[in-house]
């Protein structure tokens, strides 16, 4: 292989490395590899470890979109913060938490450092992403200044807003309308680095057609830089640095350019409910069954549900388990399911079963047991699950 050809096969690699997208465990990836209907993928869906997994978006025209959408990484309660959450919707099994426990009346001040959460100048849990730190610390300090007895409404009001439908459909248009042109010219410049300009200098060599190839390499990069800009700018407007930092790699780098739409959207949903996401994007057969997922997740939770035996930490993440339970319930609803039709176990697939576990679903030919997969969670025999 010669020097060309080498480079052109750099070229290639470096673009898809591009289009993987790192998912980390605890949170799901909606990916669409036409733009419209979205699949849900755990973080552990390709070369995943324990930290997370690798997803690869679509190479090919049209390119497609990924949104990464978080749980909330940690348990709230009207007189306590816990950096815990016992939500498990990833096979994989819950992300590594701190599981710190701290009362509000002695958080002194909430900083970001990076995805770092920062209480009293120590590290009380790493989010998903610099976005949602920012996020998670202005919601701290918002409760933090709420007198206790308001405080409960408030992060119940905070859990409603996450599920906001409408809100989340709202910006969701926004972001089709300002990323629609850098698609196009997304797809255009794809076409041309790899349709155009990587066949004739195959063929050609760079002497003939080189200098003309790149500037029409550079115009379309600039131009897509300047769009990606201004539709970042009003999609996150408190990401200058991460806006820069993408805007520099665009104009040195063609492939990050065509991966523009991809950087758009990867962080647009994340103070969203998984919920909210999967009714807004996912097709009505795929939001029922991860409907179903989600409450039984809530409903059974995965064993252990604390990682202590201490009474405060257990106090907290119960109260915010039951609150999330409610507002999930009453999402549901809303969507038009009832909540107990929804988790109701099926019957027995082979005579000889007798037990199921409530909220894997797995079937056992034993009368009492545990599900060695959700912890150890006690069986129900079926004539008690089917009444459920």
């Amino acid at each position: 292989m010669g020097e060309l050809e080498s480079l052109l096969l750099v070229l290639a690699l470096i673009y898809l490395s591009e289009c993987l997208v790192w998912v980390r465990r605890g949170a799901l990836a909606l990916a669409s590899w036409r733009g419209n209907r979205f699949g849900l993928r755990p973080s552990g869906t390709w070369m995943g470890n324990q930290r997370g997994g690798l997803l690869l978006s679509n190479p090919l025209p049209p390119l497609g979109t990924v949104f990464i959408v978080p749980d909330l990484p940690l348990s709230l309660a009207p007189a306590a913060l816990f950096a815990y959450s016992s939500v498990c919707l990833d096979p994989a099994g819950r992300p590594w938490q701190t599981a710190r426990h701290l009362s509000f009346d002695d958080v002194r001040n909430v900083a970001v450092d990076g995805r770092k959460l920062l209480v009293n100048g120590e590290v009380f849990l790493k989010a998903a992403s610099t976005f949602s730190a920012r996020w998670l610390a202005e919601s701290l300090r918002r409760l933090r200044r709420s007198p206790e007895p308001e405080r409960a409404a408030a992060i119940k009001q905070m859990l409603v807003e996450s599920l906001d439908a409408e809100k989340l459909s709202a910006r969701w248009r926004v972001f089709q309308s300002r990323v629609r042109p850098i698609r196009i010219l997304s797809n255009g410049l794809f076409v041309y680095l790899f349709l155009v300009v990587a066949p004739l200098i195959w063929r050609f060599g760079f002497g003939q057609f080189g200098l003309w190839l790149l500037v029409g390499i550079l115009a379309q990069t600039i131009t897509i830089a300047v769009l990606f800009r201004r539709a970042h700018q009003p999609l996150y407007p408190d990401a200058g640095e991460e806006r820069l930092k993408a805007f520099l790699t665009m104009l040195l780098a063609p492939p990050a350019a065509i991966r523009a739409p991809d950087l758009l959207a990867r962080h647009l949903l994340e103070n969203f409910h998984p919920l909210a996401v999967a009714q807004v994007l996912c097709s009505p057969g795929r939001f029922k069954s991860f409907a179903r997922q989600a409450m039984l997740d809530l409903r059974y939770p995965l064993l252990p549900v604390c990682p202590t035996n201490e009474p405060e930490p257990m106090a907290t993440e119960q109260w915010f388990r039951t609150a999330r339970q409610e507002a999930a319930e009453q999402f549901v609803q809303r969507a038009g399911f009832k909540p107990d039709e929804l988790t109701a176990m099926p019957g027995p697939t082979e005579p000889a079963n007798q037990s199921c576990c409530p909220r894997c679903g797995a079937q056992f030919v034993t009368l009492i047991g545990t599900c060695s997969d959700c912890g150890g969670r006690p069986l129900e025999p079926f004539k008690r699950a089917q009444t459920f």
